[in-house]
């Protein structure tokens, strides 16, 4: 089998019973029916882990659930599931790319997008791509698997870490163009409330910030959508706002030359210093602060 990664995932017992996957970075699998015959199943999962269908069938059991894969399908799993069973068919064909959460933040606030199309597709998380959806994800592979057995400096690792972000920003885009106007149908109304109030604050969060404005939008009361949200993400409407507003901060404090004072009317604050205390107030520090000790 070949493996490409920065570092090899590590195997760890536990109780006797199954192995833990535990990888800190990033591994490409190009043949992901021979995972039996190196791991040992059952495994849980500490990555999100990327599976795409070349050819065949994959029969992926987890939890107390089995999907099927088929030829030019793909489906992502999240940490915390316990993998029990990989069955290919025998003309199977596919690969495998798995990454440590962490090697994701910088993808922030898309992460809360991963939420909402694991909600929408917990039942299955398979989809079908198309033609172009489908070479997209080849072209990854190909490129990630090149870099991994090249990289020798910074500059390679940072690159990685972008065609990282790029396959499974190119993945989500394709979940969420399936969701999009197939929400209301195949969601409940509290996950279909919830995406809808994540499209809002995503297109809106640079000049709005009261949970009142989204639910005046999405026409319930504050009171129902903060309940909703609350009990769906395990965070408030004004928790994932916040959320939104805090990265973009950091983002441009980070990647722009942009002062304080114009960052703050840029997100809309009503003065630089009710910015610097909006920001210490969830960050621990100010804005200057946080740029002088990212940037050094």
């Amino acid at each position: 089998m070949e493996t490409n990664s920065l570092p090899r995932p590590e195997i760890l017992p536990l109780n006797g019973d199954f192995a833990e996957w535990n990888n800190s970075y990033l591994t490409v699998i190009d043949s992901v029916e021979k995972l039996n015959a190196e791991f040992t199943l059952p495994l849980k999962n500490r990555t999100v882990l990327l599976i795409v269908c070349i050819r065949g069938t994959l029969e992926l059991g987890y939890d107390l659930t089995s999907v099927e894969l088929v030829e030019r399908s793909i489906m992502v799993l999240l940490p915390g599931h316990l993998i029990r069973k990989y069955r290919p068919s025998d003309d199977f064909e596919g690969f495998m790319i798995s990454s440590a959460i962490s090697n994701l933040a910088n993808m922030l606030p898309m992460m809360s997008r991963i939420l909402v199309c694991s909600l929408h597709y917990k039942e299955n998380p398979t989809i079908q791509l198309d033609e172009e959806e489908f070479v997209n994800q080849v072209l990854f592979r190909d490129l990630l698997k090149h870099k991994l057995l090249r990289s020798k400096d910074h500059f390679d690792f940072l690159v990685i870490n972008k065609l990282c972000e790029g396959i499974f920003c190119e993945t989500l885009n394709n979940y969420s163009k399936r969701i999009h106007g197939e929400i209301n149908a195949q969601c409940s109304r509290g996950d279909a409330l919830f995406y809808k109030f994540i499209v809002e604050v995503e297109n809106n969060f640079k000049q709005e910030r009261s949970v009142s404005h989204y639910a005046d939008r999405l026409c319930v009361s504050p009171k129902h959508l903060s309940a909703v949200v609350k009990e769906v993400s395990s965070r408030t409407a004004g928790e994932w706002i916040d959320y939104y507003v805090v990265n973009e901060i950091k983002r441009l404090l980070t990647s722009t030359d942009l002062s304080i004072q114009e960052i703050s009317c840029k997100l809309n604050f009503v003065n630089q210093s009710f910015f610097g205390k909006y920001f210490k107030s969830h960050v621990g520090m100010s804005p200057r602060d946080f740029r002088n000790k990212t940037l050094l």
